[in-house]
C-alpha cells in the first residue's frame, strides 16, 4: 500500500520562482489525483517524476483565476505526452463554465495541430467535467469525499479528504476557518493548510491598502487560527501550503505555528514529498522521518 502527497505549486496570485501556482498531487496506490492547475503545473509535474498524461483525474477545488490558469497547458502538454484517454475533470459550476470557455477559446489552434502533427489518438484532448459537490468521489484504492469551506464570496469552494492505508489526509482548500474544515480534519495523519501570513502582509503604496489586506485576510487562514485548528482537530501533522505572501518568513511562520500547535510542522515547499504510510518528508535532497 502506499500513500503520498507531493506539493507541485505552493504559492499564491505573486508570481515568484520559487512557489508556483496552487497544484498538488495526491498518490494514493496506482490512483493519481491532481488538486487544482496553477501556474507552472506541467513543469512541476515532470519534476516530481510524474507527467499529466499519468494523472487519473483532476479536481478545481474552486473558481479562482491561480486555481485553474494552466488548464490548457496541462490538456495539451499531456497530449503531447502521449495521453490516450479523457480527462476527467471534477469542478465547481463556475470552474467548469470558466474551463469550458478555455477549451472553447482554443478550438480553432488545437484543430490545427490535429490536422498536422497527426498524433496517434486525440482522445487526450477530450475533457469529461463532473460537479464537485459535498460528498464521496469515486477512485479506485481511495476513499475521497469534498466538503464545502468558507471562501465567500467565491463559491462555492471545497476541502477534500483521501483515506487509505489506515491513513486519512485532509486538504484545506482556499478557506478561513469554519467548522466543516475542523469537523474533516480530526484525528488526521495530515492536514494540509491554507495560510495567510497576516504579519507580512501590510499595507503597501500602489500594491495594497489596509482595505484589501482585510478583505483578503477574511477569507484565508492566519497562522494562529491553523495552529488552533491543527491542536483542536489533533492532527498528526500539519503543512502549509498556498502561501501568502510566497515569501513569508519560514522560520518566524514556524515559530508562530509553534505557539498553538505541539504536533509536526512544515511550511510547504514546491516538490515537497510527504509519505503518509511511513511519516517520511522528502524536500530536495533532504529526507526528515517524523
Amino acid at each position: 500500500m502506499s500513500f503520498a502527497f507531493v506539493c507541485l505549486g505552493t504559492g499564491c496570485p505573486v508570481a515568484t520562482p520559487e512557489r508556483m501556482g496552487p497544484a498538488h498531487l495526491v498518490l494514493a496506490n496506482d490512483t493519481k489525483i491532481l488538486i487544482d492547475c496553477g501556474s507552472g503545473v506541467t513543469q512541476r509535474l515532470v519534476q516530481a517524476g510524474t507527467r499529466g498524461a499519468d494523472c487519473d483525474a483532476l479536481i478545481i477545488t474552486h473558481y479562482h483565476s491561480d486555481h485553474v490558469i494552466d488548464f490548457w497547458q496541462l490538456i495539451v502538454s499531456s497530449w503531447h505526452q502521449g495521453r490516450a484517454k479523457p480527462w476527467r475533470v471534477i469542478a465547481t459550476a463556475p470552474a467548469i463554465a470558466h474551463l469550458q470557455k478555455q477549451i472553447d477559446s482554443f478550438a480553432d489552434e488545437v484543430a490545427l495541430r490535429i490536422a498536422h502533427e497527426h498524433r496517434p489518438s486525440t482522445d487526450g484532448l477530450k475533457i469529461e467535467f463532473e460537479e464537485l459537490r459535498y460528498g464521496s468521489l469515486a477512485f479506485a484504492g481511495v476513499n475521497a469525499m469534498a466538503f464545502e469551506v468558507d471562501h465567500r464570496p467565491v463559491a462555492p469552494a471545497f476541502g477534500l479528504v483521501f483515506e487509505t492505508a489506515g491513513r486519512k489526509l485532509v486538504f484545506s482548500g482556499d478557506t478561513a476557518p469554519c467548522d466543516t474544515l475542523s469537523h474533516a480534519a480530526q484525528n488526521a495523519d495530515l492536514l494540509v493548510q491554507e495560510v495567510f501570513v497576516d504579519r507580512e502582509m501590510q499595507p503597501t503604496p500602489g500594491v495594497r491598502s489596509a482595505e484589501t489586506v482585510a478583505s483578503v485576510k477574511a477569507y484565508h487562514t492566519t497562522p494562529t487560527q491553523a495552529a488552533r485548528l491543527a491542536q483542536e482537530a489533533k492532527v498528526g501533522a500539519l503543512m502549509l501550503t498556498h502561501i501568502v505572501p510566497p515569501a513569508a518568513d519560514r522560520a518566524a511562520l514556524l515559530r508562530e505555528i509553534r505557539v498553538g500547535f505541539s504536533g509536526p510542522a512544515l511550511v510547504g515547499e514546491d516538490l515537497m514529498r510527504f509519505d503518509l504510510v511511513n511519516r517520511i518528508v522528502t524536500s530536495g535532497s533532504t529526507t526528515v522521518a517524523l
